[in-house]
């Protein structure tokens, strides 16, 4: 099967620019009086290895690194944008970049583990939940916090996509930890499987839901306070899903792309990327869903043109050896320009797509782009996150920087064996900005302080500061 892209997605919708303002047939009558207007959506792509910080920073002021101050991306020429974030130039306007995060609460967790620890820490904000062989969470990532705030009852809360085995990156609470779909094909059965079966069986299933609202009321009198508690609990589940089966049954999606034209998990790394990217645009163009993860893993070395270095190994010869090996810092900074590539092709797609409430889906839809920890060394220095969208919630087109070493009294491990003075801004405070972007009143995302190694106590609590 050949790979979908940008250009025959747009033509199957019938689109091939800007021209129309809005698409009236998107959304049913009953689905846009179920959205409102304007209906917010999330986007969250993590990646591993982290960044190279000298090739991700920009400073193009000669702004001191101790200091925390702002830019405007708008009035940098492309020449001023560094290596790792130049693809995303063109875009300037809609971006926030932030330098000066770090994982401080990752280091602060169980000895070892930094993947482990770095993909929960990223996304939950909290902290690990050791079984004695396996790392879990103990408590929901942002994706699932978001979803529970924004999901209607008759569609999808949010899918979780795995491209070239991605971390496992999202939680709905205390070792709960979901699984990605690797597959854009089995991805569209998901959204769109529903309302375009023939099969007799999955047309009955509502009729299977109200046999087992008969046996509950049924069964229902002759139990315990406790057993009718529990009987409730779950049926108030079976509701949800014969809720969500209903809507997804009486549901179209004329922006659906056509399924055979999806690549097979086994395809290359950038095409499954973009077929998921299809998928996502869809979904959210119909409001199947509004929430959507797309956990990337390791890209081939080839495909950001350092194959031909040493064994070609992104995760050893180059994601491992930044800080000895200047031909690996290079690789890396390659490696992290190919995903900014993939985001400037995902905000494309969404400018491109009219919104049935008006403007384009990029413009109702805010995207966070991180990792599992903040380079390759496995340091937890340096979480380099930007942020795509959002303007309902504070200005775009801005560079944060925060002083990498002195903003918090956290030890965090460095190269050299050693450990650091203090820290960057704890990379919490981004995450309860995107949460209160999203509709959220929570003032905490994950863990709601922190203690350093000194005894001193940081909270946690709250958004990143100036950025609203």
């Amino acid at each position: 099967m050949r790979p979908t892209n940008r250009r025959q997605f747009l033509r199957g919708l019938g689109l091939t620019g800007l021209a129309s303002a809005t698409l009236p047939g998107i959304l049913s009558r009953r689905a846009r009086a179920a959205s409102g207007d304007a209906p917010k959506r999330l986007i969250i792509v993590s990646t591993g290895h982290g960044t190279v910080h000298e090739h991700w920073k920009m400073h193009p002021g000669g702004e001191p690194e101790d200091a925390t101050w702002e830019t405007s991306l708008t009035g940098l020429a492309a020449s001023e944008w560094s290596r790792s974030l130049a693809p995303l130039q063109p875009y300037a306007s809609r971006i926030n970049v932030f330098d000066g995060l770090a994982m401080c609460s990752a280091e602060r967790d169980i000895p070892g583990y930094r993947h482990e620890k770095g993909w929960i820490h990223a996304w939950t904000g909290a902290s690990a939940y050791f079984t004695g062989s396996d790392l879990f969470s103990t408590a929901p990532s942002l994706d699932q916090l978001v979803a529970a705030e924004l999901a209607r009852d008759d569609r999808l809360p949010s899918l979780e996509l795995d491209v070239w085995e991605g971390r496992p990156i999202c939680h709905a609470g205390l070792a709960q930890q979901l699984p990605l779909e690797p597959s854009p094909r089995r991805a569209y059965d998901r959204l769109f499987g529903l309302s375009t079966s023939t099969d007799p069986l999955v047309a009955a299933q509502g009729s299977v839901l109200d046999f087992a609202s008969a046996e509950h009321q049924a069964i229902r009198g002759r139990l315990s306070t406790t057993d009718r508690d529990r009987l409730d609990t779950h049926f108030d589940l079976i509701r949800q899903l014969e809720a969500r089966i209903a809507g997804l049954s009486e549901a179209s999606c004329p922006t659906a792309p056509d399924r055979g034209v999806l690549t097979s998990e086994e395809a290359e790394y950038d095409a499954l990327f973009r077929s998921m990217v299809d998928v996502v645009a869809a979904a959210f163009s119909c409001d199947f869903t509004r929430v959507a993860t797309l956990s990337l893993g390791d890209i081939p070395s080839d495909d950001f043109g350092w194959g031909w270095y040493l064994s070609g190994d992104a995760h050893n010869d180059f994601a491992h050896r930044i800080y000895t090996d200047t031909q690996a810092s290079e690789a890396m900074a390659d490696y992290v320009a190919y995903h900014t590539a993939q985001l400037a092709y995902l905000i494309g797609v969404l400018e491109q797509i009219p919104d049935a409430a008006g403007g384009s889906l990029m413009d109702h839809t805010l995207i966070v782009f991180a990792s599992e920890m903040g380079d390759g060394w496995h340091g937890y220095q340096n979480w380099n996150a930007l942020t795509i969208g959002g303007d309902w919630a504070w200005q775009t087109g801005r560079y944060l920087h925060f002083p990498d070493a002195t903003t918090s009294p956290f030890s965090l491990a460095l190269p050299d064996g050693s450990y650091s003075s203090g820290a960057g801004l704890p990379h919490q405070h981004l995450l309860v900005s995107v949460a209160q972007a999203m509709g959220l009143a929570d003032d905490v995302v994950g863990m709601s302080e922190l203690t350093a190694k000194s005894g001193e106590r940081w909270s946690l609590s709250g958004g990143v500061p100036g950025l609203v």
